[in-house]
């Protein structure tokens, strides 16, 4: 076992202009460097931001704390709390945002696909 931390001592603000006071903490190494998925703790702000963009890959993003809004393709926001996930299809434009802050893991990857339902019993 290897334990390591994804906590806000550990973040960083990455390079680029998508980002509006948010932090990145990454769990697995960046798709760039060879991963099949890359996945992230990142920590939005009160009144912070991912701004507009395509996604690179599927892209699952998991509130594990706070209260946002997320968009999709047809631009409208929608509130999201903790406990909900979206997914956003490979080249869909998205957004995310957040008045009072919120913590979220995000995870990408090229055959990304959502969770559909409860597994059957093997007994």
């Amino acid at each position: 076992m290897q334990r390591f931390s994804f906590g806000s001592e550990v973040a960083f603000v990455p390079r680029g202009d998508l980002l509006d006071r948010v932090t990145v903490a990454p769990l697995t190494p960046p798709i760039s460097e060879g991963s099949t998925v890359q996945a992230a703790i990142f920590r939005v702000s009160p009144g912070g931001r991912l701004l507009r963009h395509p996604a690179t890959f599927p892209q699952i993003l998991a509130v594990l704390e706070g209260a946002g809004e997320v968009s999709g393709a047809d631009g409208a926001h929608e509130p999201i709390v903790a406990g909900e996930a979206v997914l956003w299809e490979e080249n869909e434009e998205h957004e995310t945002r957040s008045a009072v802050g919120m913590t979220a893991l995000i995870i990408e990857g090229k055959t990304l696909d959502r969770f559909r339902g409860r597994p059957s019993s093997t007994r």
